[in-house]
């Protein structure tokens, strides 16, 4: 017949005021219950709450990316302002200090445009006309989805990996680096306020405040960043707003693999 108490003594090194208490079976049943359910309870809040906790360290990361390319960003704004104002500078000391008897062709160097005293800039060579890269276009600008804020601002081009990314169009490299979402990311300045973004290279083979022509060999095609495959975004800006880039290049119409296809 098993006990239905059970006494716990407490003896102390003197052996003086020694203590004893009752601990009745159903107490130590009681006890044990709860220490199970205890264990139990938090395996279960790890079982619940662990995935969630990676997943907030993961957002955390990535929000901590995300705000170190802004300033990114902002350091390129401010960069840019600066050569805007280096550039008119220059062109208002040329245009006041010298004078020449033959009105000569100038060549800016901070652009790579040409300078006619007589007709102002030439953008001819600064104008997106050269596609980046010959391919399938499998994301167009605009919505990506009713259920998604962002807009795409760009399009996607499909092409093999390693393939050569050409210039859109002469100018100057603003940036050239690494980007969370873009991985390797080349932003080319081509005066008139407009600018080309290409994104997602396997490697970038110029370097910022390199002046590149139109048509000229600028990264390799890949997949780096948040990326399903191989291909380009490819982004045009003009007086810092997103262009489609199709009314530059219809070519791209006859390999759109979009449902916008028409």
């Amino acid at each position: 017949m098993k006990p239905e108490k059970y006494t716990v003594v407490v003896i102390p090194d003197d052996e003086s005021g020694t203590k004893s208490y009752n601990i009745s079976r159903t107490m130590i049943r009681i006890l044990s219950t709860l220490g199970i359910l205890f264990v139990l309870g938090i395996v279960v809040i790890f079982i619940i709450y662990g995935p969630k906790i990676s997943e907030y360290n993961i957002i955390k990361g990535n929000y901590e990316n995300l705000a170190a390319e802004r300033l990114k960003v902002l350091e390129l704004s401010r960069d840019l302002q600066r050569l805007k104002q280096m550039d008119e500078f220059v062109r208002k000391s040329l245009g006041a200090e010298l004078d020449f008897d033959e009105k000569p062709i100038l060549v800016d160097t901070v652009t790579g445009m040409t300078i006619n005293p007589d007709q102002g800039i030439s953008y001819v060579e600064n104008i997106p006309s050269v596609a980046p890269i010959k391919g399938f276009v499998s994301q167009r600008s605009g919505r990506m989805s009713p259920f998604i804020r962002n807009t795409h601002r760009g399009i996607d081009i499909v092409s093999k990996e390693g393939e050569p990314i050409l210039a859109a169009a002469a100018g100057v490299v603003m940036f050239s680096g690494w980007t969370y979402e873009m991985g390797n990311l080349i932003i080319i300045y081509h005066g008139d306020d407009y600018f080309t973004h290409y994104g997602h290279n396997q490697r970038n083979l110029k370097l910022q405040l390199d002046l590149v022509s139109r048509g000229e060999v600028i990264g390799m095609v890949g997949s780096t960043g948040i990326s399903s495959g191989p291909h380009l975004h490819f982004e045009v800006w003009k007086d810092e707003k997103s262009v489609d880039p199709l009314i530059y290049f219809p070519e791209y119409k006859l390999t759109d693999l979009t449902s916008n296809n028409g």
